[in-house]
């Protein structure tokens, strides 16, 4: 009863004018036959103006990525729907606009077929959705290219972004730790100070951080300092933890140069002070004998006891020699070619007669070994190996296997010197360095070798690095300028 009193016309009409679409109803011929306002209004065009006119006279420069009006036609001829394609349309003095547009058919009077064109306007939408993406790449870049390690997880912890700075910096690639827990990273005694942080990561004051050392691919440990923050939801949830950590190798390496440099320079001053006292009386006695022997020409046990003093007296004045060196080191200037394995066999000659019975030696060198030359002063080289092979000796009291391993790499050469011992206590390795540290109770160790070993190496334009593992041994790595061609 209620449809029979509606004017079906109007009721159409009406209908189509408050669906937020563009309409369009053709017949066979692509004439239109029906316009909702919605096109009216953004085709800046009348009704009368579109009634009975053909697509290509309203769109005439519809068509620059669609075939529409062959389309329609198919629609018509096989009575399926078109769904969702899209064409640009630029009406006149408006700019170019996108549509989505979908074509069904559509039953027109006295059985005659027709087909009804629904185009929405996605310019806005495809411009915001290219906004969402440029931003999510540049968030993407900025996350990759921190040189802060940067990592989020899920509430339960387990790790689900893992940016390139960790990967550098623990030698895990991306697919290797994503799924897994984050603190399966950290070493026992951590494990459960991660757990609890993420798991009360809602009471957790993001300003605060902490420091965990955090387990490598190698098995080593490096220490990072961490943050954590939460990520909520737009309703305030945690739907996870971005856990941020700075790389502090560098930073403890720079910490500890500084306090080497402030130790060595307070050394200096005493050292200096020292010799300076020493000096004096030593060129008074050196003067006296030999004017004693001078003077006294026929007695020859006082002639030996005479030389003796002025050897004693020259041998003391290059141990302050040294101790000056040591303490005010210089620019080495005068340098020479030092055949790299030449200079380690005479440095083990020297050292060898520390080795305790079964000490076996390996070398590790290329087949172009004769070829590898260093640029340095070859008895002060010669000089530092012999210091880190007696250290390795001694580390291995009851014998062992000390590797010896030469190559170069660029402008540098880099030699090894490994042994089996029982490697350095973690507490001790800042202080291997030091003047005067030693662990040996032998009164013959002055605990200056690695420090007089450091400082030539660093007189060289060199450095020199350590790595040790307990029971397994310690490495000693020093790297010296090439000989130039």
């Amino acid at each position: 009863m209620l449809l029979d009193a509606l004017d079906h016309e109007s009721f159409f009409q009406a209908l189509m004018d408050t669906i937020p679409s563009s309409i369009l109803i053709v017949d066979e011929r692509l004439s239109v036959v029906a316009a909702n306002n919605n096109f009216l209004e953004k085709s800046h065009i009348s009704l009368s103006a579109v009634l009975g006119k053909r697509l290509q006279e309203i769109f005439p420069a519809a068509f620059q990525d669609t075939v529409l009006d062959q389309q329609i036609r198919e629609v018509i001829s096989s009575w399926v729907t078109l769904r969702r394609r899209r064409m640009t349309y630029r009406a006149p003095g408006v700019s170019l606009r996108i549509y989505s547009y979908s074509v069904c058919p559509f039953q027109l009077r006295r059985g005659s077929r027709g087909a009804v064109l629904v185009m929405d306007d996605v310019t806005d939408l495809l411009q915001l959705g290219e906004e969402v993406r440029r931003m999510q790449l540049h968030l993407a870049s900025v996350v990759e290219s921190a040189g802060d390690l940067i990592i989020s997880t899920d509430p339960r912890g387990k790790i689900m972004t893992w940016n390139s700075a960790a990967e550098k910096s623990t030698g895990y690639a991306d697919d290797e730790v994503i799924g897994s827990r984050l603190s399966d990273l950290f070493e026992d005694a951590q494990k459960q100070e991660v757990e609890a942080c993420i798991q009360g990561i809602s009471e957790i004051d993001d300003r605060r951080s902490v420091e965990w050392p955090m387990r490598c691919k190698t098995g080593e440990t490096i220490p990072v300092s961490w943050r954590l923050s939460r990520m909520t939801s737009h309703v305030g949830e945690i739907i996870g933890v971005v856990v941020v950590g700075r790389n502090l190798v560098e930073q403890r390496a720079m910490e500890a140069q500084i306090r080497q440099g402030e130790k060595l320079a307070a050394l200096g001053m005493v050292i200096g002070g020292i010799a300076h006292e020493i000096r004096n009386p030593l060129g008074v006695s050196s003067a006296a004998a030999q004017l004693m022997r001078d003077r006294i020409k026929f007695p020859a046990l006082l002639e030996e006891c005479i030389a003796k003093v002025i050897g004693g007296i020259d041998r003391a004045s290059l141990v302050v020699e040294s101790l000056l060196r040591f303490a005010r080191p210089q620019p080495i200037t005068e340098t020479t070619k030092v055949n790299a394995v030449h200079m380690l066999k005479n440095a083990l000659m020297f050292a060898s007669g520390e080795a305790a019975a079964g000490t076996s030696y390996k070398w590790n060198l290329p087949t172009a070994h004769d070829r590898i030359h260093a640029e340095g002063v070859q008895n002060l080289l010669e000089l530092v190996f012999i210091n880190l092979m007696l250290n390795a000796f001694q580390a291995m009291p009851d014998g062992g296997v000390l590797t010896i391993g030469v190559r170069r790499e660029g402008n540098e050469v880099i030699i090894e010197i490994g042994d089996t011992g029982p490697g350095i206590p973690a507490a001790n390795l800042p202080k291997i360095f030091d003047p005067f540290f030693t662990t040996r109770s032998d009164s013959r160790r002055s605990g200056l070798g690695l420090s007089v070993s450091h400082s030539i190496v660093r007189q060289h334009g060199g450095n020199v690095s350590v790595s040790t593992a307990l029971g397994v041994g310690t490495t000693f790595l020093v790297r010296i300028p090439a000989a130039r061609e």
